[in-house]
């Protein structure tokens, strides 16, 4: 009786330990000095130059509430789409009528210089990276956008997270 629980309470010990010595050893790499941080970060400007809204002299409050405006048409966009009772033509039209929103929205908050840099940079940048092969572009409600209709659409795909002034 004393062999069992002498061997159950290793096994709980094993059974505890090895976790908690592999999470310790995960998070290590975690705790980068910031000099290093650094230096990864000014790698990265170098290979991707500046940010684009920097470049074209945007403040990091517009940028965040640029975003909040096209946040708030993805939610407006996807409302029209769940609509049950409307027509394509109609959902069409709405989801034009809110595209128009967004970019009057967008041209009150940036003045257009700053708003015309920051589209042109981003547009080299979009150049720049590849495309995958064969994938095909999902319109606003999810169908399938033809060819011909893909190349006169502008992509309103991003990701971010609220930019600071030090970025």
């Amino acid at each position: 009786m004393s062999v069992s629980r002498g061997g159950s309470i290793g096994l709980l010990f094993i059974t505890f330990a090895i976790p908690g010595f592999a999470q310790s050893a995960v998070t290590a790499p975690a705790a980068t000095p910031p000099a290093s941080r650094i230096a990864q970060r000014q790698a990265r400007v170098r290979n991707y130059g500046a940010t684009c809204w920097k470049q074209a002299g945007m403040t990091p409050d517009m940028v965040n509430q640029r975003w909040k405006i096209q946040d708030q048409q993805k939610v407006q966009i996807a409302q029209a789409c769940a609509e049950g009772s409307t027509s394509p033509q109609q959902k069409h039209d709405k989801i034009e009528q809110i595209h128009a929103q967004t970019d009057q929205a967008i041209s009150q908050l940036i003045p257009s210089k700053e708003l015309a840099a920051f589209n042109k940079c981003q547009a080299e940048l979009d150049s720049k990276r590849p495309k995958a092969a064969g994938q095909k572009e999902l319109g606003p409600c999810g169908g399938v956008i033809s060819s011909s209709m893909s190349a006169d659409a502008t992509s309103a795909e991003h990701h971010h997270a609220t930019v600071s002034p030090t970025q």
